[in-house]
C-alpha cells in the first residue's frame, strides 16, 4: 500500500475509476470528480459545475502540486517506510520547472496565510506561490531569474511562537 505524507500529516487514499472519472476515499469521506490533462503537467478537475485547474509533477519520492496559489509536496510513502522527523519549519517549494520572476518577501518578515511570496513563470504563465499558513520567513532560497525544479525549496516558514 502507498500513502502520502505532508509534514506530520499522513494520508491513505483509495482511488477507483468511476463512471464520472474517479472516486477517492479518504478519512471516511468520498470524493467523485473528473480529471483531464489540459497540457503536460496541467490538469483540470471537474466536480459537478465546479472546474479547478492545477499543476502537478512527480519524481521518485514525491508528488508536487500547485493548487489555488499554494504549492504542496506530498511524499510518497511505501509500506514499512519510516517517516522523517518533523520540525517547526516548512518549505514553500517550486511546484514545477520554471523561472523565478519575483520574490516578495525577506527573512524575518511576518506573513499571513495566502500572502504572495514568490512568483514563478512556467509554460508562459505566472504562478504566484502563497504562504500556506501564517508564520515568519526563516530563509529565502530564490532570486529573480533563478531556474527552479519541482520540489526545490524557495522560502522556509516557521510557525510564530
Amino acid at each position: 500500500m502507498r500513502a502520502l505524507r505532508r509534514g506530520s500529516e499522513r494520508f491513505e487514499p483509495v482511488v477507483r475509476r468511476s463512471a464520472e472519472g474517479f472516486e477517492v476515499a479518504l478519512a471516511g469521506r468520498r470524493f467523485r470528480f473528473a480529471l483531464d490533462e489540459d497540457a503536460p503537467g496541467v490538469f483540470v478537475l471537474r466536480d459537478g459545475g465546479r472546474s479547478v485547474r492545477f499543476h502537478a509533477a512527480w519524481d521518485a519520492k514525491a508528488a508536487h502540486l500547485f493548487w489555488d496559489g499554494v504549492a504542496y509536496t506530498l511524499a510518497l510513502e511505501r509500506e514499512g517506510a519510516r517517516p522523517s522527523e518533523g520540525h517547526d519549519s516548512e518549505a514553500l517549494e517550486a511546484p514545477m520547472p520554471g523561472r523565478v520572476s519575483e520574490v516578495k518577501t525577506a527573512p524575518g518578515e511576518r506573513v499571513t496565510k495566502g500572502q504572495e511570496l514568490v512568483v514563478v513563470e512556467a509554460m508562459k504563465m505566472e504562478n504566484a506561490l502563497r504562504a500556506p499558513r501564517a508564520g515568519v520567513v526563516r530563509a529565502v532560497h530564490a532570486r529573480p531569474g533563478d531556474m527552479v525544479a519541482p520540489g526545490r525549496s524557495l522560502v522556509e516558514l516557521e510557525r510564530e511562537p
